[in-house]
């Protein structure tokens, strides 16, 4: 009795497994008729060879850097791209905090800068890689544009202070 029952269960599994398993290479299974076609007066296009092709896929930047050049490599520096004359042309860091002067509108920075000539900056002044952002009795501070892609923010805030001597 329990062989019969065996033999019953092991049947049952071998034809579920028929059912479940795919086709075998040189088969085809047996397809559905398909409904005839309803007229329902809305003309469908036929979509032609041309049309089977991919779509091209166009990345749009939006602000973000280019996932595909290498963050090591840097293709070119500041330091090495033509530069305006005058103020507009230095770098922050070639800047020097020389003094300030206090006047109605606000204050006013003396800077010498890499040429060893003064110049006179307010708030707002753009210099070749950054701007001023706000100026004090004793400090001015810029917002330094940085091309570091492992930076979080594009920018850093640098202070230059006044070196103040201590009186003999």
């Amino acid at each position: 009795m329990k062989s019969a029952l065996l033999v019953k269960t092991l049947t049952g599994f071998a034809i579920l497994l028929g059912l479940l398993t795919p086709p075998a290479a040189g088969q085809v299974p047996a397809a559905a008729p398909a409904p005839p076609p309803v007229d329902t007066g809305i003309a469908v296009p036929v979509p032609s060879e041309q049309d089977t092709s991919a779509p091209a896929y166009a990345y749009e930047v939006r602000g973000r850097r280019d996932p595909f050049r290498s963050l090591l490599l840097r293709t070119q520096d500041d330091k090495d791209r033509q530069r305006p004359p005058g103020v507009a042309g230095m770098l922050v860091e070639e800047l020097e905090l020389q003094g300030t002067i206090r006047t109605r509108q606000g204050w006013i920075a003396m800077m010498r800068g890499g040429d060893n000539r003064s110049y006179l900056l307010r708030k707002g002044t753009t210099v070749f890689d950054g701007e001023v952002m706000e100026i004090g009795p004793t400090e001015v501070v810029f917002r330094q544009n940085v091309n570091d892609p492992t930076s979080p923010k594009p920018f850093r805030d640098v202070v230059k202070a006044l070196a103040l001597q201590a009186k003999p």
